[in-house]
């Protein structure tokens, strides 16, 4: 099919889709081929570590579910707008890690048909009109909403001629590959900073005051509540070396257009920052009012309490929040803003967290009291400052690229609205 002009067209015409399949949790592992579940996709990608999979040896027979990278998925069943990080109808392009995986029900697989560049299809289905048309046909509760593949198939749009898909296309993919770039290195910087974490902190092998590895060199330890820590340190609790305070349980403020921002959990990520590419904002009335009992400010730290049980994010520089419901924010007393990250960012604080977790008919909770007896090691202070000397420049690079990339994905979502309407052309001669 050829696109000399702009041509309105049912997606059906232009798209092939592949609706998931029902694996059975019984034949989930460890290691093999990945699946891809709805759980698994975030705002804009899909989380390879939290994937679950088969055996290699049963994959080939699930053929027709396979993703390639490039390829689309949709979410069929999910919430309503108000949560955005599972909101129905979520639109995610498949990385390159997770080629050949395959997907799970409850989503379908897209891909581009008859002449129609396939990074075009994923930023019009990216697009603020193909949302609304989503939110409009679907269905459901006042707690979850589904659609059908033919609802997506059934989304009509006025395609652009062919060589203008190809520009418009490549435009936004160079935004999308700035920010992976970024993320790559954030990765690489989290994975540095954690080695170190461990290396000092849990195999006790920081520098003594001889330069040389604390354990190896024949450090002395004695018991603790943790087993054997270096002597003179010591186990607390996390309330007594942190502030915490828990939000409001009152009714959520309305959102608002212009305002100020209540922090919500879709805003956390895994890597300890924060994403207020999509803000939840509130008037200035409600915003006292919910930051009545704590404004979070730089080097504050929240962790969510209830779902997705022990996210945590830290408050960049130059930036106040109120927190939102099923969040609590721990702000750092006696020990470094880097260092408190870190911790709870750790394997070892994961542990603690799942043995205050309650296991609820629907969701685990980990309430304030909780959080508050979260036990940690507490080195002496000179340790504390090295450490946070060492990597308190990383984080703040980590906090630097999150920070662009918040701006590139604003820059290209307001560019997708306006390329797709046709608001703004791309100079096909110099594209």
């Amino acid at each position: 099919m050829s696109f000399n002009q702009n041509n309105e067209i049912i997606l059906d015409h232009i798209a092939d889709f592949q609706k998931g399949y029902a694996f059975k949790s019984a034949d989930f592992q460890k290691s093999g081929r990945k699946i891809i579940k709805v759980s698994n996709l975030t705002l804009d990608s899909i989380e390879n570590e939290s994937c679950v999979c088969i055996d290699e040896s049963k994959a080939d027979q699930y053929k027709r579910y396979e993703l390639l990278e490039n390829d689309i998925i949709i979410t069929t069943v999910g919430s309503w707008p108000t949560n955005p990080s599972s909101v129905v109808g979520k639109v995610v392009r498949v990385p390159s890690v997770l080629n050949n995986s395959l997907l799970n029900q409850n989503a379908v697989r897209v891909r581009a048909k008859n002449g129609i560049d396939q990074n075009y299809l994923f930023y019009l289905l990216k697009s603020v009109f193909f949302k609304e048309y989503i939110i409009g046909t679907a269905q459901g509760s006042a707690n979850q909403a589904s659609i059908t593949q033919n609802d997506i198939k059934s989304f009509k749009y006025l395609i652009h001629s062919s060589m203008h898909q190809q520009a418009v296309g490549e435009m936004l993919r160079l935004l999308d590959k700035k920010i992976e770039l970024n993320n790559a290195i954030n990765k690489n910087l989290e994975e540095m900073t954690q080695a170190l974490f461990r290396r000092w902190f849990v195999d006790f092998e920081f520098p003594n005051e001889y330069g040389e590895p604390y354990k190896v060199s024949g450090g002395e330890f004695e018991d603790s509540d943790l087993g054997l820590i270096p002597s003179g340190w010591r186990v607390q609790i996390l309330s007594e070396v942190t502030q915490i305070v828990d939000c409001l349980h009152t009714k959520k403020p309305k959102d608002i257009t212009k305002g100020r921002t209540l922090l919500q959990v879709w805003n956390i990520k895994d890597n300890g920052c924060l994403d207020t590419t999509k803000k939840y904002l509130i008037s200035e009335e409600d915003y006292k009012l919910w930051t009545s009992r704590i404004e979070v400010k730089e080097g504050d730290c929240v962790i969510t309490n209830v779902g997705r049980v022990g996210a945590v994010a830290q408050i960049p520089a130059g930036e106040t929040f109120a927190i939102g419901r099923n969040m609590t924010a721990v702000r750092p007393e006696q020990i470094p803003p880097t260092f408190l990250l870190e911790y709870l960012l750790s394997d070892v604080m994961k542990q603690e967290i799942n043995q205050k977790v309650d296991s609820g008919t629907i969701l685990d909770s980990l309430n304030v009291k909780g959080i508050m007896k979260l036990r940690i090691i507490i080195p002496p202070k000179e340790v504390l400052q090295l450490f946070e000397n060492l990597t308190r420049p990383v984080r703040y690079l980590i906090e630097v690229n999150t920070d662009e990339n918040i701006k590139l994905a604003q820059i290209r979502d307001s560019l997708i609205t306006k390329l797709m309407s046709s608001g703004i052309r791309v100079p096909l001669e110099q594209s």
